[in-house]
């Protein structure tokens, strides 16, 4: 934040503007003439203020009136609110007296949406820290059933187990039989990036690639011989499961509830809130709080999960093409056929990274209606 001259023409103007926000106004600080006494003893920053007026502006006159008793400690909680990661400081507004060293003052609806983005994860950050970890649920184990271990795609596997847990069926332990569910490898390195998202964090989505890319690695948790290996030690019977048909018969039930991934801009919202949660709790904590609280409350978007660019098909096609040969002539017990993991032909329509702004979009809409934070 930066220290203004009290007296100045255009701090009274500015700390006009922090009181019109504050108040549920959404006029844009090139436009707003008014004026007003200071309410703190510093300004908040470009960031801060513009992300405030966002709220506003995407919220009806209705909405702010039936939202006035919390809106003013949304306001105070956006309006101070740090902006971590990569990024600029904290910024002053243009036409107001600021320090002539430091970053130059700017117009806070020219700011790119990722300077938003950086204040809007701090607070949701908070907020997924003050819910806590929910309580397991307590349901009826069903010894009966045989109990399965299961590994490989993170997303499928996570959602097989939360279904299997709700009939009474837990994870099987040492000496059970476990299944690695396997994909075409593209939509497994999806999987994965974005499981990472919502446990600890991870890099963002281009640049893990080109991380694995330049390893000639794949991630341990879908590199299915590797994980067959691991797990036969303490598992008597290790399958790869490439046909998704078969898992009902698998795993004992007549069906299973669609896989629900999530978006490309949950992901990256989730990762960047990620970075933050692991600065207010400890790493197994963090995890915890990515993955059984926010995941399940996450809002829907109607937007796909990232897919694999183009540039990045070429080798991913030959590391599956090599997971085949080795599964074949290892002769790994394998439901269906080893060329499933081979990625399809290109489209048009994969789907790069979210942009900021469709990042900042869910941002402001969960700081809005934060009907997300009820129980799932």
């Amino acid at each position: 934040m930066s220290t203004l001259a009290v007296d100045s023409v255009g701090a009274a103007r500015a700390w006009g503007w922090v009181a019109h926000l504050r108040d549920g106004g959404a006029t844009p600080w090139a436009d707003w003439t008014g004026g007003s006494t200071p309410s703190a003893r510093v300004l908040p920053g470009a960031q801060q203020l513009e992300l405030l007026r966002r709220l506003n502006a995407s919220t009806s006159p209705v909405e702010v009136r039936a939202q006035r008793a919390s809106r003013p400690a949304l306001a105070d909680r956006v309006l101070t609110a740090a902006a971590p990661g990569r990024g600029k400081p904290d910024l002053p507004l243009v036409g107001v007296e600021a320090s002539p060293y430091g970053p130059q003052p700017v117009d806070p609806a020219q700011l790119p949406a990722h300077e938003l983005v950086r204040v809007a994860t701090s607070v949701l950050a908070e907020d997924v820290v003050a819910l806590g970890v929910p309580a397991p649920a307590r349901r009826l184990r069903r010894p009966w059933h045989r109990a399965v271990r299961l590994a490989g795609d993170p997303v499928e596997a996570a959602h097989l187990r939360d279904h299997l847990a709700g009939l009474g069926r837990p994870p099987g332990g040492p000496g059970s039989r476990a299944l690695v569910i396997g994909a075409p490898l593209d939509e497994l390195l999806a999987d994965v990036w974005t499981r990472r998202c919502f446990e600890r964090g991870s890099g963002a989505w281009l640049e893990w690639l080109r991380f694995w890319q330049q390893r000639g690695e794949l991630p341990p948790r879908i590199d299915l011989p590797a994980v067959v290996d691991r797990h036969r030690p303490r598992h008597r019977d290790v399958q790869v499961v490439l046909d998704r048909d078969r898992l009902p018969d698998l795993l004992g039930v007549r069906r299973l509830p669609p896989v629900v991934r999530p978006g490309a801009d949950a992901a990256e919202l989730a990762r960047r809130i990620a970075t933050v949660v692991g600065l207010l709790v400890p790493p197994d904590e963090r995890a915890d709080l990515m993955t059984h609280t926010l995941l399940p409350r996450m809002p829907a978007t109607g937007h796909a999960p990232v897919g694999l660019p183009a540039e990045h098909r070429e080798w991913v096609s030959a590391a599956a093409q090599r997971m085949v040969q080795q599964l074949r002539r290892g002769g790994y017990p394998v439901v269906g056929d080893p060329a499933v993991l081979v990625p399809a032909e290109a489209t048009d329509q994969a789907t790069g990274p979210a942009s900021d702004e469709a990042v900042l979009d869910l941002a402001v809409r969960m700081l809005v209606d934060d009907t997300w934070k009820e129980q799932p």
